[in-house]
């Protein structure tokens, strides 16, 4: 009996240059992926909703059935796709912290549920897409663009294109998973200025 392995395009906005954890992280993921076929997709960008609309995009000229959208500011385990992948869901990754104080945890789990299931999932009302396995038919439910800014009326803020996405997937029918233990095992790289202890900032 022939088994038909999915096919998943890996795919990363970024500016011209990654974080070096994040390309160690990426290159142990790969190294996981055979015999799966795992076509890597970067898309240089300096808005990041075009380039997850193009990754799209490009996925479905490789073919393939899943997209795993990894941002290039993340690390990861090289596990990562076979655990996603392994749920079985048409959306499921996993959550991280913001990389500035007070380091809200991104996302939002829907009300009136157990916090985490007997598979270790959560799911959500909107997740950050850093770390998102998505099955490509449910861009088929969906208009175009896929990934887009929009404004909350209420209270005047953008809404990214992740949480865009979660809100008009959901609205189609889909439901969204979040790894709890994935999530544990996930980094968001950022900067830090270092400073003499006692320093100060000099005024001009």
């Amino acid at each position: 009996m022939t088994v038909s392995l999915p096919k998943v395009a890996i795919c990363f906005p970024s500016g011209d240059m990654v974080h070096a954890d994040f390309a160690l992280a990426l290159a142990g993921l790969c190294n996981t992926t055979p015999p799966l076929e795992t076509p890597i997709v970067n898309n240089k960008s300096s808005i990041v909703a075009a380039a997850r609309n193009d990754g799209v995009r490009r996925a479905r000229e490789f073919g393939c059935n899943h997209i795993l959208f990894l941002d290039s500011d993340m690390t990861f385990p090289r596990t990562t796709l076979h655990r996603l992948l392994l749920h079985g869901e048409a959306i499921v990754g996993a959550t991280y912290v913001k990389r500035v104080a007070p380091f809200a945890l991104l996302g939002a789990a829907l009300e009136a549920q157990p916090t985490v299931d007997g598979r270790g999932l959560t799911e959500m009302r909107r997740i950050p897409t850093g770390c998102l396995l998505i099955r490509m038919s449910v861009f088929d439910a969906l208009a175009k663009p896929y990934f887009c800014y929009l404004t909350d009326e209420a209270g005047g803020e953008i809404v990214g294109e992740d949480y865009v996405f979660c809100d008009r997937a959901r609205a189609a029918g889909f439901r969204i998973w979040c790894d709890a233990n994935l999530s544990l095992e996930i980094a968001h790289l950022g900067q830090q200025a270092c400073r003499v202890p006692g320093a100060e900032l000099e005024r001009g």
